[in-house]
């Protein structure tokens, strides 16, 4: 009997090791496309998702089992996807048969609406799982490949909160990615998930973790997760190492396509081979044709939108000195958004602003929708506020702190005097009305600000937004775009000229 039981096992397990293989698996990555379908950038023809089709369709055809996701940041940045309500990507998304599809922090700035819409749209599933409140986004989704089942777990930016108004985000409420892992994970292998794979819309920091970003933390307290497919902060890792934790990041706007390939041992029941590459998307990748062919339309109507004339510059608008010095273009941004706002029935004194492209100016000559979307990418909102003049000071505060950095906002419409190398809480010397008057500590000022800086810019401002959601400074929050308020602006001038006011003075020049 021994020996019969013996010999059982003995075939039982010559089984087992017959049965037991290598499984290859490849998961191919987009993230931060920002709207666009081919090209990123007028003077570099490198990226875009046309070009990334087509290598996709490549390693489709080679390889045997092949995932493909996205990590974020998908429909917000292009006047394609804009004209679309973000459409244009998913009807090309759809098309690539996605296997899941991360929601980054972009995804939220035209509200929730025309998310909801492409949601609506998308044939793959939708993730995030530290998001409350969005229907049809799910934590995770789990995948089987040649007998092997993949879980993709989808976490968004916990930072959205700090960026985006509430209107924008009314019921939704972001959680903490390493509270939200510690819940979803398990539920994802009892799914039967043999592989972990976390798709996050976050990126890797040499400087740290931070309100944004946990991929340190998320690493070394998950080190079961097999891989880490990061987004956001538009940086290139095409292979790091995090631990045991495989990470990897596959630039922005389709200028790489990331590719990670890993083997699962079925007798062993993990990994036991992973690595990872991206691929340029330059001009000697051509464009998918059945893409191309689906975006048509859309791109047809992008090229007119933005070859669309709005007048004239008599001149160039420098942004020479910018930030710290004032430029013409920020007093074309600044005074396109006091009259934009005096055209709809309310007179600002002030409006605070910063130059949302440093290396941007105007060039004398005609002046179109394309140059517009140059000076401003986003789609920022306006709002305004009535400010003490104490709490206008400790705004202006804040702001001096970044004077040595690219956030650095100028003032328009009051001119102030400030010494950035002050101890703080005194690097604001002087407010003034334009006519020289101090401005009184009793009287309140409407000033105007953009959304974006209205939610604290990120941690940058937020003393501005504590003093914004105080009930006393009535904040009035404007379906205004400030690109919109810019266009508006050209289009009703005709031809603008390029003026600095001095409306702001240091004391290290007066030196």
């Amino acid at each position: 009997m021994r020996r019969c039981l013996a010999s059982l096992l003995g075939f039982v397990l010559a089984l087992v090791v017959g049965w037991a293989r290598e499984v290859p698996i490849t998961i191919l990555h987009t993230t931060d496309l920002h709207g666009n379908i081919l090209t990123a950038n007028d003077a570099e023809p490198t990226g875009g998702l046309a070009r990334c089709a087509t290598v996709i369709r490549q390693v489709r055809a080679t390889e045997k089992n092949v995932l493909l996701v996205d990590a974020g940041d998908t429909i917000q940045g292009s006047a394609a996807s804009w004209l679309s309500g973000g459409l244009v990507m998913l009807k090309a998304m759809n098309s690539l048969h996605y296997d899941a599809w991360v929601l980054g922090n972009h995804e939220f700035d035209w509200g929730l609406e025309k998310l909801t819409n492409c949601i609506l749209a998308a044939t793959m599933p939708v993730l995030a799982a530290n998001l409350d409140g969005l229907a049809k986004v799910r934590p995770y989704v789990v995948r089987e490949v040649d007998g092997v089942k993949v879980g993709i777990v989808g976490v968004t930016t916990p930072g959205i909160p700090n960026w985006s108004r509430p209107r924008l985000i009314p019921w939704l409420r972001f959680a903490d990615s390493l509270e939200t892992l510690r819940k979803v994970l398990p539920a994802c292998r009892r799914e039967g998930a043999q592989v972990l794979v976390l798709v996050a819309h976050q990126g890797y920091k040499e400087s740290g973790d931070d309100h944004a970003n946990q991929i340190r933390a998320l690493a070394r307290q998950f080190p079961e997760l097999d891989v880490i497919i990061g987004a956001h902060t538009h940086r290139h890792f095409p292979e790091f190492r995090i631990g045991a934790v495989l990470y990897t990041q596959a630039d922005f706007h389709g200028r790489r396509l990331g590719r990670v390939d890993l083997v699962f041992d079925t007798d062993k029941q993990r990994v036991v081979s992973k690595r990872s590459c991206t691929v340029l998307m330059d001009d000697s990748v051509s464009a998918d044709p059945s893409v191309m062919e689906l975006a048509r339309e859309d791109l047809e109507r992008e090229k007119k939108h933005l070859a669309t004339v709005l007048g004239e510059a008599a001149e160039d608008f420098s942004t020479r000195g910018a930030p710290r010095k004032e430029t013409p273009i920020h007093n074309l941004i600044c005074e396109a958004i006091a009259e934009a706002l005096q055209q709809r029935g309310v007179k600002v004194d002030a409006v605070i602003h910063g130059l949302l492209n440093l290396r941007t100016g105007l060039s004398k000559g005609p002046i179109t929708m394309r140059d517009i979307w140059h000076l401003i990418p986003y789609e920022n909102t306006v709002g305004v506020v009535r400010l003490t003049a104490g709490e206008l000071r400790e705004i202006l505060e804040e702001n001096v702190g970044a004077y040595d950095k690219h956030e650095f906002r100028g003032m328009w419409g009051v001119f102030w005097r400030f010494d950035p190398r002050a101890p703080e809480g005194r690097r604001v010397l002087e407010i003034r009305w334009p006519n020289g008057a101090p401005v009184n500590e009793t009287e309140r000022l409407r000033v105007a600000f953009n959304s974006y800086e209205l939610a604290s810019g990120g941690l940058r401002w937020k003393k501005l937004r504590e003093i914004a959601d105080r009930p006393e400074t009535s904040l009035q929050e404007f379906d205004l775009e400030t690109r919109e308020a810019v266009a508006e602006y050209v289009r009703r001038h005709g031809v603008i000229h390029p003026v600095v006011r001095r409306w702001w003075q240091t004391e290290i020049a007066r030196r």
